[in-house]
């Protein structure tokens, strides 16, 4: 069952990606990162554990390995990029943020990354990545 029924607009990102693959510029690459940062959201594929007698709901998120047997957090931008991962399958999932991949992946040292669209664009988060961008949603706040 999906749990999520919430609709995502990531259309600015997704023309942002299209820009990027077509120009490969230092500025289309810069808006991409900056909508990842700043106003994406992401549909997570989730195991969703109800709350028992004695136990706190709990979530469980999917991991997908690369090439390198590293594993990412699979990040998707809408349910079609999902339904090339799942197929037609009802699959739960939940909506993060990068903030949110962030702090998954800097708290535990298990994940390498995150990766938006993995069937797709394959835009590849890695650790350091994600330090860099944190540092730098830091200051664009200040």
């Amino acid at each position: 069952m999906e749990q999520n029924d919430h609709s995502l607009d990531n259309a600015p990102l997704l023309r942002a990606i299209a820009r990027m693959q077509t120009e490969n510029s230092r500025e289309s690459r810069e808006a991409v990162l900056d909508l990842v940062i700043s106003q994406a959201q992401f549909l997570a594929p989730a195991d969703i554990v109800p709350e028992t007698e004695g136990k706190e709901a709990a979530l469980r998120f999917q991991l997908l390995t690369n090439q390198e047997g590293q594993p990412f957090f699979p990040a998707f931008t809408g349910w079609e990029e999902l339904r090339k991962l799942c197929g037609p399958k009802n699959q739960q999932t939940v909506v993060l943020t990068f903030d949110h991949y962030a702090g998954m992946v800097l708290r535990d040292c298990r994940a390498a990354g995150f990766v938006v669209d993995p069937m797709g664009a394959c835009l590849t988060f890695d650790r350091n990545m994600m330090e860099h961008l944190v540092q730098r949603k830091q200051e664009m706040t200040k």
